[in-house]
């Protein structure tokens, strides 16, 4: 009998079009389905914790970005979204530690950091300015561009409110 399921790279490939398509539901469940089979593939594990933060479930989002830097310290990106997360969530100066090594980057990534870390320090103008400069370079990531404009339009709403 051959086994017809498809493996892990095609799954996590049908995870990332459902991310992309905003099947949100669809992209958690493929997820799941390559942890139960590889429950140390950290891919997987991230892109999980992401899709929690993005439906809401941001203990959840939180509890597994944590459990992955623990294993992977060095994961920049991870990082950076584990502090996102917690700017989000107003734990400001959790925050701050996580985005330490991300900070001095020179691509987008570490001026996103230093424009998150200005909005966790309270100063919702110079983390818009920051974001936005960053927003003008070659976005390695264009999905997190989109959350850097989102961030900042909640920041220019929160200021206003």
């Amino acid at each position: 009998m051959i086994d017809q399921r498809p493996d892990t790279a095609t799954l996590l490939r049908h995870a990332l079009d459902a991310i992309q398509g905003a099947r949100d539901v669809e992209a958690v469940r493929l997820l799941k389905t390559v942890l139960e089979r590889e429950p140390d593939n950290l891919h997987a594990q991230y892109l999980l914790a992401i899709q929690h933060a993005q439906l809401g479930l941001f203990e959840r989002a939180e509890e597994r970005l944590r459990a992955l830097l623990t294993v992977v310290p060095e994961f920049v990106v991870a990082r950076f979204q584990l502090a996102q997360l917690l700017v989000m969530r107003g734990t400001a100066k959790d925050a701050r530690e996580w985005l330490q090594p991300v900070l001095v980057q020179a691509d987008p990534l570490g001026a996103y950091a230093r424009g998150l870390l200005a909005a966790a320090e309270g100063d919702r103008d110079g983390a818009c300015a920051t974001i936005e400069a960053a927003l003008r370079l070659p976005q390695p990531v264009p999905v997190l561009a989109d959350d850097m404009r989102r961030l900042c339009g909640q920041l220019r709403d929160s200021a206003v409110a």
